[in-house]
C-alpha cells in the first residue's frame, strides 16, 4: 500500500492589513506624486453644476512606501497616461491652469507626467 508524502506544516502566517488608498487631489500645495501605476478605471463621477453622474478615469499609484493614492484625470491626465503605463514608475506633476484653453466650461489643467521607460519588477 502506497502513502501519500507528509504534507509539511506551515508555520503561522504573517498577516497586514490592507488600507483604501487615500484620495489625493493635485493643487498648489500638493503638486506631484510620484509612484508605480497599479490600475486604471473608469467611476462615475457626479458633477458639480448639474448633479448627474458622469464617467471618469480613476486612477491607483502606489509609492515606495507602499501607500496607494488614488486621482482623477482630467483632460489632460487622460490624453498622457495610457493603460500601457501599468506596472510603470511614474511622476505627475501640477502645472497650473490655462485660461486660454477651456474644457468644459473651466481653464485647463495642465500636468507634466514622466514615465520609466522599464516596468517595475515584481516584489
Amino acid at each position: 500500500m502506497a502513502t501519500a508524502p507528509a504534507t509539511p506544516i506551515r508555520s503561522q502566517r504573517q498577516m497586514e492589513e490592507v488600507k483604501a488608498p487615500e484620495q489625493f487631489q493635485f493643487t498648489d500645495n500638493h503638486r506631484s506624486l510620484s509612484g508605480v501605476l497599479i490600475d486604471i478605471d473608469q467611476v462615475a463621477v457626479k458633477d458639480k453644476k448639474t448633479g448627474e453622474s458622469k464617467p471618469t478615469m480613476q486612477y491607483i499609484l502606489q509609492d515606495e512606501h507602499k501607500r496607494r493614492f488614488t486621482f482623477l484625470g482630467t483632460y489632460d491626465l487622460t490624453r498622457k497616461i495610457q493603460p500601457a503605463h501599468v506596472g510603470h514608475w511614474m511622476t505627475i506633476t501640477y502645472e497650473g491652469e490655462d485660461s486660454t484653453v477651456q474644457t468644459q466650461g473651466s481653464p485647463l489643467r495642465k500636468f507634466k507626467v514622466l514615465v520609466a521607460k522599464e516596468k517595475e519588477s515584481a516584489a
